[in-house]
């Protein structure tokens, strides 16, 4: 009986890491940790309301902030520390939940779908807030992890108000990726039908769009979904700077080294 609740224990954390599981509840909240910040409502083009959080520069009159994008596992709670360290960095900071997730609008989640299309307009409202609301910002970057990784990457390179883009262990495209997870995990996810390829899957939007984006790319060295021989093939289509985490997988590439991280984190945004 042992063996079967660990094996049990393990496919639940499997699924979990690269499947859809959405909060409603935030862990914690920047206010726990005494930072600067206010919460901000994101109207989409098909008007629900994301929930975010706007997070104020430690250097006065900051022109430049980065929007955090996270994997679709908890909520943007679980981004409160990577946010902290592009504050370190000059950045304004954007974090937001996907429809359905923290106190966004509700949104029925399919806990066996990899994606949603609709998280395209999630990211691309939070784009037309800041351009909206912050026009004293000129410099519009893009963080994404997992599922948001993926994201940033395709809709930065289409869009003319993002300069930079850093991409932890992003997809390549859907269907690469389903295939990946059942041969390596066993498991069968969904992933969306009828949309544009060049605005939602990275290699195809890197092989059309963004000539002048900077971009870096993140990657475990151990990981067998986003394997660092994928992203170096994202980095042939257009020059990247690429990081590979050691002794990592897909889950650990921030916390395995964190200083590391930021390190290089910090090298390419100068």
């Amino acid at each position: 009986m042992k063996r079967i609740n660990i094996a049990i224990a393990f496919l639940l954390f499997a699924t979990t890491t690269f499947a859809l599981n959405p909060s409603k509840q935030y862990a914690s909240t920047p206010a726990d940790f005494g930072m600067d910040y206010k919460e901000i409502s994101i109207q989409t083009e098909d008007n629900l309301q994301l929930a975010g959080w706007f997070f104020n520069s430690k250097e006065a009159n900051s022109s430049k902030i980065i929007i955090i994008s996270d994997d679709g596992e908890g909520n943007m709670a679980d981004m409160i520390e990577v946010a902290s360290n592009f504050l370190s960095l000059g950045y304004n900071v954007i974090t937001y939940d996907y429809r359905g997730y923290g106190k966004s609008s509700d949104f029925v989640i399919n806990q066996k779908n990899y994606i949603y299309a609709q998280f395209e307009k999630d990211l691309n409202a939070t784009i037309n807030y800041v351009k909206k609301y912050h026009s004293k910002i000129k410099n519009i970057h893009l963080y994404g992890l997992g599922i948001g990784a993926g994201l940033s990457l395709a809709i930065g390179v289409n869009s003319k108000d993002v300069g930079k883009i850093i991409a932890d262990s992003p997809y390549s495209t859907l269907e690469d990726t389903k295939k990946r997870l059942k041969e390596k995990k066993g498991l069968d996810v969904i992933v969306p039908l009828g949309f544009n390829k060049i605005t939602f899957e990275p290699r195809y939007a890197l092989e059309a769009k963004g000539a002048n984006i900077s971009i870096m790319l993140i990657a475990g060295d151990k990981d067998e979904i986003y394997s660092p021989k994928d992203i170096k093939e994202l980095a042939k289509q257009r020059s990247s700077t690429v990081y590979i985490a050691k002794d990592a997988t897909y889950s650990e590439t921030f916390s395995s080294n964190k200083g590391k991280y930021f390190e290089e984190i910090k090298k390419f945004c100068k």
